[in-house]
């Protein structure tokens, strides 16, 4: 008996677990308890705007309504309704899956995003280890998981955390594929995978794959980008195929993921725009609805989403002088700091933070954070920048790709928040570069 006893003692004696492991594992807790904390001190509740729809989605899911929406003369409403594509449905069914097996409450959901922007934590390491080395991974999820701006916005319902999460991945996943030669060809489709889970989460999942084509051209020459390109393509139509299959079915169109995407286009590209999101008051043809009274009305959603799509792109053909200030305008949206959170986190005053202190003071700290959390990223570029490493030029072209599509379409603070892992990147590879360069300096002297 004693020797039936000895021999798993043994087993787990054998077992090691390397020190840049353990790092990694207890910098991914500490993430999760700061996120976990502020996720259940914040009163915040989906009260309206864009977090009631995705609980009240999430909800009709998770009771077998499907992906309906319906509303009463002030909010949407839980219960049978009409069908709606008018948002991406990744992060509403992955509500709608929690509340099937947790049962519905904001909580459930405010705990699953601090869940999933700690899980994006070990990828931001081992992205960081993939473009530079280990130690700027480690201070790059230090830096992600440390940072208020990323942590904010946790108790708020939105589908940052998840977005971010499959997005860090996807850009592990590529860099960390092999040329796109025969026989290895699955990461070139799990790279599409992920792309089209992230384009089911959020529109800017599309940036992907020009980035990943960016990437294999500069790494690979053209003929073998082009080859990447397409399987990881066709990878993510795989995946958004059964989406649209159901919007021809439901919606009776061809939509690729969301009708949205008219509809912000159209906010963009408008006499009285003002580059971020903001309700326009286009009445479309007889039928006289306007933009914010087409999402429960499907015949109305449809038409809208193609009328707004021709409006959009007809304003931007004819009024290139005033393109060239809305482009400004959403850069400036798309990059400005991030006090913008406070109405959400406080529901509109709804639930106002406390102590008073923590409500008057949480603006400035955001802020300050923000704006020397960002200065330092573009501050280390010159210290790691190189343009014959497709993995470092991965960065830049990154964030370049997501500013042109925010320029197509709109910017708002909210939309740079997937960009703080790549920052955390950028300055880890800075620092680490910094100091090495002083090392080499001084063992010069000496």
């Amino acid at each position: 008996m004693s020797r039936s006893f000895a021999q798993p003692s043994l087993a787990l004696n054998r077992v090691r677990v390397s020190p840049i492991v353990a790092g990694v594992g207890a910098i991914t807790l500490l993430g999760l308890a700061l996120r976990l904390v502020w996720a259940l001190y914040a009163d915040t509740i989906p009260l309206g705007g864009d977090p009631h729809w995705y609980y009240v989605v999430g909800w009709n899911i998770a009771h077998g309504d499907g992906f309906v929406a319906n509303r009463n003369a002030l909010f949407e409403i839980p219960g049978p309704g009409e069908p709606t594509a008018f948002w991406p449905p990744g992060y509403p069914f992955a509500l709608g899956a929690l509340f099937w097996v947790f049962g519905v409450g904001v909580t459930a959901a405010q705990v699953l995003n601090a869940v999933l922007g700690a899980a994006a934590i070990p990828f931001v390491y081992a992205l960081g280890a993939r473009i530079f080395s280990r130690g700027p991974g480690v201070i790059a999820a230090v830096l992600y998981a440390v940072l208020p701006n990323a942590i904010a916005g946790i108790p708020v319902l939105f589908p940052e955390p998840l977005f971010t999460l499959i997005l860090v991945a996807g850009l592990w996943l590529l860099i960390s594929s092999p040329r796109p030669e025969r026989g290895r060809l699955l990461p070139l489709l799990g790279f599409g995978a992920l792309t089209g889970m992230a384009l089911l989460t959020r529109g800017q999942g599309a940036v992907l794959i020009p980035v990943a084509m960016l990437y294999w051209l500069q790494r690979d020459g053209w003929r073998p980008a082009a080859r990447a390109t397409a399987f990881s393509t066709v990878a993510a139509i795989a995946i958004i195929a059964p989406w649209m299959a159901r919007n021809a079915v439901e919606m009776h169109a061809f939509i690729p993921v969301s009708t949205n995407s008219g509809a912000v286009l159209r906010i963009g590209h408008n006499e009285e725009s003002t580059g971020r999101p903001e309700w326009t008051d286009d009445i479309v043809d007889a039928s006289g609805f306007r933009m914010d009274e087409s999402l429960y009305h499907p015949d109305w959603e449809v038409k809208g989403y193609r009328e707004y799509t021709k409006r959009a792109i007809t304003y931007a053909l004819t009024h290139p002088a005033n393109e060239v200030v809305l482009s400004g305008k959403k850069i400036y949206h798309l990059y400005r700091s991030e006090t913008y959170m406070i109405h959400w986190l406080d529901t509109l005053g709804a639930t106002p933070l406390e102590p008073p202190e923590l409500q008057r003071a949480l603006p400035m700290a955001l802020d300050v954070s923000y704006d020397a959390f960002l200065l330092a990223s573009l501050a280390s570029v010159p210290f790691w920048f190189s343009r014959h490493d497709p993995k470092r030029l991965m960065l830049v072209n990154f964030v370049l790709v997501w500013t042109l599509f925010h320029v197509v379409f709109l910017g708002e603070p909210r939309y740079h928040v997937p960009l703080f892992p790549l920052f955390a990147i950028a300055l880890g590879g800075g620092a680490w570069a910094a100091v090495e360069r002083v090392q080499r300096r001084r063992a010069g002297q000496s």
